[in-house]
């Protein structure tokens, strides 16, 4: 049972084994307020309708749900990005993918694919970058590819399809294209973590080498001459993926570490 009132500082007291930054962040997000402002109003009484919103979703991130999740949007290269369920939460790593692949071409005009684009971070975070590059973004998934349009409501230069990887592309159009498939094994201890998110994003059959072994193979059609393939891969598959990309003909084969110094990103050109 709820009393009537309680204060900022007494609901945020409720919050067990999670952090006071994310019950901040659920309270603040139920309010409509930002964290600055909870911290410095602790002593504010708060009505009976918003303690039951914030304690519901107080719950869920005590259960073990993602934070993003729960308030909606991510984080992503300083902006927000909506996400739900059907969509994969952007993460930190991945920014390294976007800072490699700006720094590959100039900004005049370039067409490139983000292929299996999720919730759109990393095609619109480009497209916002390089307004003269067009982006064309791909997925599988309905639900996520509708996710990517709310995203990107104000971004002209990007535009959406549905679609398996590098199928209904114009071959040898396409200058650059950046890819994050799946690429976790089915039994990788590692989706004990990752439970609430779409498993279909995660997972990939062959030791979670199909994806990139297809995306490796197909991207080869619709690159310009001297094009570039930007992916990221799990941590151990490293060598695998080098492997895959020399013996698919790429040159100029670069690996690249993420922000915590692990192998995750691999830059090649194909003639």
């Amino acid at each position: 049972m709820i009393k009537s009132m309680s204060t900022v500082h007494e609901l945020l007291s409720k919050a067990d084994n999670i952090s006071l930054l994310d019950s901040q962040l659920i309270l603040g997000s139920v309010l409509g307020c930002s964290r600055t402002w909870i911290i410095a109003h602790h002593n504010d009484v708060v009505c009976e309708k918003i303690q039951k919103n914030f304690l519901s979703k107080l719950k869920r991130r005590m259960g073990g749900e993602p934070i993003a999740y729960i308030l909606g949007y991510r984080e992503f290269w300083s902006q927000n990005f909506l996400v739900d369920r059907n969509t994969l939460i952007p993460r930190p790593e991945t920014e390294c993918m976007v800072e490699i692949a700006l720094e590959q071409l100039p900004n005049t005009p370039t067409t490139v694919l983000d292929l299996g684009t999720g919730c759109g971070a990393i095609g619109i975070t480009l497209a916002t970058e390089r307004g003269n590059w067009h982006i064309i973004a791909n997925d599988i998934s309905g639900s996520a590819l509708k996710v990517a349009q709310r995203n990107a409501f104000n971004t002209k230069n990007i535009a959406f399809f549905r679609g398996n990887w590098c199928e209904a592309i114009r071959p040898g159009s396409i200058n650059l294209i950046v890819c994050n498939p799946p690429y976790i094994e089915r039994n990788d201890n590692h989706l004990n973590h990752l439970e609430y998110e779409p498993l279909s994003a995660l997972v990939s059959p062959d030791r979670g080498l199909y994806d990139l072994r297809q995306v490796i193979k197909e991207s080869r059609s619709l690159l310009v001459k001297d094009g570039l393939l930007i992916l990221e891969h799990g941590y151990l598959q490293r060598d695998k993926v080098y492997q895959l990309l020399h013996n698919h003909g790429y040159i100029n084969i670069e690996m690249f570490d993420d922000l915590s110094g692990k192998p995750r990103i691999a830059l090649a050109r194909f003639r």
